[in-house]
């Protein structure tokens, strides 16, 4: 039964369903935070052989029925090994060097060929695809909300990275071979001796009913604009952040933006006519950090008075009366409504074969490798299932990492060794403030049984740290 359930209702599911088995309650919720990802329990599938089939910390309908169908599958012949994917023969090969071939020019697919072209001589080619013309330093979409960026400034053309020896195509993937080793794009089939996958998750918002005309996107860049200039006209009321799905990238992003709209407030002079909520499925602020993290940032939300609504089972939105519903409860009135829209998969990798049962791509969690011969898939496209239980966060400062080792492990294997790069699953993050300050957060999110993750108290130095490393980023990389 679900969390925070008595044992009366669990009896009378129980007999309205006319159950066969026993319908436990967890009424303190206990199991519920330690089986879930903070809003969906995990989804555990198990054989009748007793082996677990699948063991998913998102739940994906179409993974969880294919898992359910192997159930029903004829074994296989004694000494019959299923055959493993292997990559046809290419015609026409590139003899003079490697084709290396990035999807997305995101954080990860930025670093990836800068030091794919640092490490390797101009004979290999490399080149990344994006449907974008740009590169955008997502962190800073926060601070374009709140008026403290343009976004001129957060934005570099990726043609500029001709002049560091990499191509840029700027059109979409439609489609990727694994069996040809292709990529084909609206207007062309482009043939790789490497692939990165780096595409990223792609924002939803159309799957919520009455976003457009009521939320303002707080992942993209227009959303951010329209951010400001509501903030600019808002003279008081109810400002709501909502989080209507999971898992979304940058954990920390909506309760640094509940604590920069406060601060925007405040310094407007409308604040004390003002109140700020945050609408969120976790049962705690970063659930993947661990209790002391959540504690912390709890802390910090309170003290500045802004009210935090953990397990909100978003369900709709109504436009005409500005009032947001979950699954169970009271529907909440809000004045000005900035959300997280859902999170999903790219449609290119949906129909490539490379999705696994949790909806994104399954990799090597060290080496960032997936099952097909010369792919990786790096940063919030991929799924890294933690020691327990739990997935890797979905962050820029991982695919970052995870660029960097899947880069060395192509070079390594070009030039003929032994790729023996790994992640080690060390990230860290800021946490934003406002007024001049934010707070920092490190640790090992691979140690076992839980992610090591230190967070330290919110200092000036640490947001002079933040506007080092985004002005560093925008040099750096062009």
């Amino acid at each position: 039964m679900g969390p925070f359930e008595t044992k009366e209702a669990c009896e009378q599911w129980k007999e309205e369903y006319n159950l066969p088995f026993d319908v436990i309650p967890d009424e303190e919720g206990t199991l519920f935070k330690e089986l879930s990802n903070g809003w969906v329990p995990y989804s555990i599938l198990v054989g009748p052989d007793s082996k677990v089939i699948l063991w998913e910390s998102e739940f994906n309908e179409a993974g969880f029925s294919a898992a359910i169908e192997k159930l029903y599958e004829e074994p296989e012949a004694p000494g019959e090994v299923a055959p493993a994917v292997k990559a046809a023969p290419r015609p026409g090969g590139r003899p003079w060097g490697a084709n290396i071939v990035i999807l997305g020019g995101g954080a990860g697919g930025l670093v990836a060929a800068y030091h794919l072209r640092q490490k390797l001589p101009k004979g290999h080619r490399i080149t990344i695809l994006d449907r974008q013309p740009n590169h955008l330093f997502q962190s800073s979409l926060l601070w374009r909300a709140v008026g403290l960026r343009r976004a001129d400034q957060i934005q570099r053309p990726l043609s500029d990275l001709v002049r560091k020896g990499v191509e840029f195509i700027n059109e979409p993937a439609v489609q990727i071979d694994t069996a040809r080793k292709q990529v084909r794009t609206p207007s062309q089939e482009i043939d790789y001796d490497f692939l990165i996958i780096a595409l990223g998750a792609e924002l939803a918002p159309q799957e919520v009913l009455g976003f457009d005309e009521m939320a303002l996107n707080l992942y993209d860049l227009e959303g951010a604009a329209r951010i400001h200039a509501a903030l600019n006209d808002f003279s008081g009321g109810k400002v709501g952040v909502l989080v209507t799905d999971m898992p979304f990238k940058c954990p920390a992003a909506p309760y640094e933006a509940a604590l920069l709209v406060d601060s925007f407030l405040r310094k407007k002079g409308v604040r004390e006519r003002s109140e700020v909520h945050i609408y969120s499925p976790e049962h705690q602020p970063m659930p993947i950090a661990g209790p002391v993290m959540g504690e912390a940032i709890t802390k910090v939300l309170s003290k500045r008075g802004i009210q935090y609504h953990p397990l909100f089972t978003f369900e709709w939105i109504s436009p005409g009366d500005q009032m947001i519903t979950p699954s169970s409860g009271e529907p909440q009135h809000v004045d000005l409504l900035l959300a997280v829209p859902p999170h999903r998969a790219p449609e290119v990798v949906k129909y490539s074969g490379l999705i696994g049962s949790s909806g994104w791509i399954h990799v090597d969690p060290h080496t960032l490798a997936t099952e097909h011969e010369g792919v990786y898939a790096i940063g919030d496209v991929n799924n890294i299932r933690l020691a327990n239980g739990k997935n890797l966060p979905m962050a820029g400062v991982f695919a970052h990492a995870e660029a960097k080792v899947a880069a060395e492990r192509i070079v390594t294997e070009i030039e003929g060794g032994k790729p023996e790069a790994s992640y080690n699953g060390k990230g860290y993050c800021w946490l934003e403030l406002g007024g001049g300050k934010a707070g920092f957060a490190s640790g090992n999110f691979y140690a076992d049984p839980e992610p090591a993750v230190r967070m330290y108290p919110p200092t000036r130095p640490a947001h002079w740290g933040k506007i080092a490393f985004e002005k560093w980023w925008l040099r750096h990389w062009f």
